[in-house]
């Protein structure tokens, strides 16, 4: 009886999803970092204008996104490579802003 069922160590593409992971790994942890600045910069900015800064929350919505673009690949719910193998995700709704929830609790 011959074993036609091709051993997953032996196997070329899971080795490169291996290194693509790792790749995604270390962009994550920029990611990450990139969003911790983002959170600070945008917490000063409303803390000494009392007003967001409408293009960080823009930004931040999409670094996001490729966050979690980057996790669905890490766990196997995603065969889609995220940026910059692929396209880097757009914001399409803006979050609701610190003024627009001051002005709701006020009333």
């Amino acid at each position: 009886m011959k074993d036609e069922t091709v051993k997953s160590y032996k196997d070329k593409s899971v080795w490169m999803r291996g290194l693509y992971m790792l790749i995604f790994i270390v962009l994550l942890g920029v990611a990450k970092f990139v969003g911790f600045v983002v959170i600070l910069v945008q917490f000063l900015t409303v803390l000494f204008t009392a007003e967001t800064n409408e293009k960080l929350v823009r930004f931040g919505k999409s670094l996001s996104l490729y966050q979690y673009e980057i996790m669905l690949f890490l766990t196997y719910n995603s065969e889609v490579h995220p940026y910059p193998m692929g396209e880097w995700p757009e914001a399409t709704e803006v979050a609701e802003t610190v003024e627009t929830a001051e002005t709701t609790d006020q009333k």
